[in-house]
């Protein structure tokens, strides 16, 4: 979470509040009262419908109809207030400091919400947002690494040597190579066949060993087959 959380009151101006979401790029911050209790928040979303910019509700005749006095008064009192008590948002989601993570995405995911203030006792300690958890998996995303360049040269070479030959099987024999092990699946004709494959894989330059996984086509048990790992020559 950000411990360094910007706060509001209810008495504060919404231009105080739009400037302060625009200077330290957040897009909501917790409302709170003179006790520093949490009593709502309010974000880029409470802000969009104002006259100001031309975008104040407009509802067709027939919605109006089944608006209520208070319905109609409150929204005109939340898209025109010059107060952040009368446009933030009073049903607010929070959390506490020793709510799991994955406790925390399931809520802003339930209730559609980009950020949660993490409270105790009532009080503000801080806000975790969205963005809390891209941070950390962008580390995690960075750090995560393709194929090597040599494990993808050796599979293309046994591919290639085993490919025309008179014994290549039908279907070709799928090979999968990480840090030098090779591993080949599939269905072969016969056992000597099954034999020509793993020599053409032990003899490719770069190989540390190689597992086969080899059914004979005749073998209809299912279990295929299950030779002990072999080593490059």
């Amino acid at each position: 979470m950000t411990t360094a959380t910007l706060t509001v009151t209810p008495q504060t101006l919404v231009a105080d509040a739009a400037r302060l979401m625009l200077e330290h790029r957040v897009s909501g911050l917790p409302v709170i009262d003179n006790d520093g209790a949490l009593v709502g928040i309010v974000t880029e979303r409470d802000l969009l419908c104002r006259p100001e910019i031309g975008t104040a509700p407009r509802h067709a005749n027939w919605i109006n109809l089944w608006l209520t006095a208070d319905e109609s008064a409150e929204e005109y009192a939340q898209s025109r207030g010059r107060k952040v008590g009368d446009v933030m948002t009073r049903q607010v989601f929070s959390v506490a400091p020793d709510t799991s993570l994955h406790d925390i995405t399931a809520l802003m995911v339930r209730e559609g919400v980009k950020r949660l203030p993490v409270t105790r006792d009532g009080k503000v300690m801080g806000m975790v947002s969205r963005a809390d958890f891209l941070r950390p998996l962008l580390g995690r995303l960075d750090n995560v690494q393709g194929p090597r360049a040599e494990d993808i040269t050796i599979r293309r070479e046994i591919l290639r040597e085993i490919s025309g030959k008179r014994w290549s099987p039908r279907p070709v024999v799928d090979v999968s190579v990480c840090d030098g092990v090779v591993e080949l699946t599939g269905s072969v004709a016969s056992e000597r066949v099954r034999a020509a494959i793993r020599v053409a894989a032990e003899n490719t330059s770069g190989v540390k060993q190689v597992i086969t996984h080899l059914r004979l086509a005749s073998d209809t048990s299912g279990a295929g087959d299950r030779d002990a790992p072999s080593h490059s020559r």
